[in-house]
């Protein structure tokens, strides 16, 4: 969930100020003290592959009376972007721009207290509204405590979730789409598998740096 647009996200209304400090949950499935960095290797959906590097800055910025570590992230080729992540003892989201038009959305993907097949529902926004259309996540645990092979290498200690994106265009909420989430604890974020309307991208671990 990156903007590859030039212009910057418009973050209005999640009324942002930003700090810089460190924090102490580097053994949870979304490490988030500053330096740590992790290389994708991702594929839009096109079959053309390329690589990203997400690296956390240090920064922590009150969102909406939560905190929120600054990611900035860099693909060849395109301007650097910059997400938010929010991580406590159990709830992990992440705050940035959608890589199709660019529009600011919130995705809790992670509720590590759930069982497997326990779900949550949540607002995209602090509005509940993307361009005056309501809309919401709906998340579930698929799998804990599994294997998970990447790019040939192995990691265990891993939770897949899934969120299925929803509108609701007058008719009640409907399916638009899925994020498929594979974390690994101490490490982070694995892979994403995305299918939106019929377009199907991922995003895979290559390497990584814990610090």
């Amino acid at each position: 969930m990156s903007s590859c647009r030039k212009d910057p996200p418009d973050f209005t209304g999640y009324e942002a100020n930003g700090t810089s400090e460190n924090n102490a949950f580097a053994n949870s499935y979304m490490p988030t003290s500053k330096g740590t960095s992790w290389t994708y290797v991702t594929d839009p959906g096109t079959g053309t592959k390329a690589t990203s590097e997400i690296h956390l800055t240090g920064v922590i910025t009150p969102i909406n009376g939560l905190n929120y570590f600054e990611a900035k992230s860099s693909t060849a080729g395109r301007e650097a972007e910059v997400g938010y992540y929010y991580v406590d003892d159990h709830n992990y989201k992440i705050l940035g721009a959608t890589l199709q038009s660019g529009t600011v959305v919130e995705f809790n993907y992670l509720d590590s207290n759930l069982p497997v097949n326990g779900e949550w529902t949540a607002k995209m926004s602090p509005s509940g509204f993307i361009n005056s259309i309501p809309a919401r996540t709906k998340g579930r645990i698929i799998e804990k405590d599994i294997t998970k092979v990447v790019l040939g290498k192995t990691y265990k200690n891993v939770i897949h979730t899934q969120l299925i994106v929803q509108y609701d265009m007058g008719s009640g909420f409907e399916d638009f789409g899925t994020y498929d989430y594979y974390l690994a604890k101490g490490i982070g974020l694995l892979e994403t598998d995305t299918n939106l309307l019929g377009i199907v991208a991922t995003s895979k671990l290559l390497n990584y740096t814990i610090k």
